[in-house]
């Protein structure tokens, strides 16, 4: 029994020791990352007066370095494609949390989608992995994974995920390709579209939500609003009619001090394939257009802000 207990103490202080060598994979998981964004919200590096909110849509149709020259505030984009707003939440809480928090938030919307069982867009725990060496990363994935954070506090091995163990450098892609300004446009279009524009109304039903994203939704718009940042919320085009029992249902849970913008579905250039990606995000000639508009209505909620705080 005794010879038992020790063999058992032995093989423990062994393997102790051995879970710490993956340190090193956890350290250079970071390291490899090519998309920094996350890393930078971590230690504190996005203090910026606008922040850009939201999944691929916000990504694509959204560039932050055309705010910023045009308003003279300072701008960056922190979407990201198929993420969503479990996750976006998440995102806007580790920014507050670690950061100076901003004026304005644009949070864009995926219509339709952004509540309902959506197998494209999830948490995107893979941008989470390669942070693990961050406790506040660890803890976030120990929880959302049901893991014991006793055990994940004691043993490297417990955090680790198939993404740690691609050592390799990342590169960007030729999707995601990540301006300095945390944007994301497209240049070509997709090919093999039917480009039928939908000009039917389209029906939204509450039933189909799901709770877990509702309530991130109201946690989102009280992270904002108990940190008196400015939500603004963008409706960005779609090849198709926009949803307006969507638009109404968003601006039922945002509750009062919210502002919106949708694009205009009787715009010609909103109804014009060669704007397009695909049907649901714009190309880098249609996002330069869609920035500008979303530019000049918050010109406008600045400039009546600044007049309230004269008066």
């Amino acid at each position: 029994m005794r010879n038992f207990i020790f063999q058992l103490i032995l093989f423990s202080c062994v393997f102790f020791i051995y879970d710490k060598l993956f340190i090193i994979i956890a350290n250079h998981s970071a390291e490899a990352e090519v998309d920094k964004r996350l890393e930078y919200l971590l230690k504190g590096e996005i203090n910026k007066d606008i922040i850009i909110a939201g999944s691929s849509r916000g990504s694509r149709d959204i560039i932050a370095k055309q705010i910023q020259d045009k308003t003279g505030l300072t701008a960056y984009n922190l979407c990201y494609p198929g993420s969503n707003v479990d996750f976006h939440e998440f995102i806007l809480e580790t920014l507050i949390r670690f950061n100076k928090p901003p004026k304005y938030v644009l949070l864009v919307v995926d219509d339709k989608a952004e509540f309902l069982c959506e197998e494209s867009i999830v948490f995107r725990k893979d941008r989470l992995y390669p942070l693990i060496k961050y406790p506040y990363i660890w803890k976030k994935l120990a929880k959302l994974e049901d893991k014991d954070e006793i055990i994940s506090r004691l043993f490297i091995l417990n955090r680790l995920n198939k993404y740690n163990f691609d050592l390799r450098k990342k590169k960007f892609t030729p999707l995601d390709t990540i301006m300095s300004c945390g944007s994301m446009p497209i240049s070509w279009q997709r090919q093999g579209r039917k480009w039928m524009y939908n000009t039917n109304e389209h029906a939204y039903k509450i039933d189909n939500e799901e709770i877990v994203k509702i309530n991130a939704y109201k946690k989102l718009v009280d992270i904002v609003r108990s940190n008196n940042i400015q939500l603004v919320v963008i409706f960005p085009p779609n090849y198709q009619k926009n949803c307006k029992e969507f638009e109404d249902r968003i601006k039922q849970l945002s509750g009062n001090g919210v502002y919106y913008y949708s694009f205009n579905d009787q715009n010609p250039i909103y109804r014009n394939k060669d704007y397009f990606y695909d049907e649901s995000h714009l190309i880098r000639k249609g996002a330069v257009i869609f920035t500008d508009e979303v530019t000049d209505y918050l010109e406008k909620i600045i400039n009546e802000k600044n007049n309230a705080t004269k008066n």
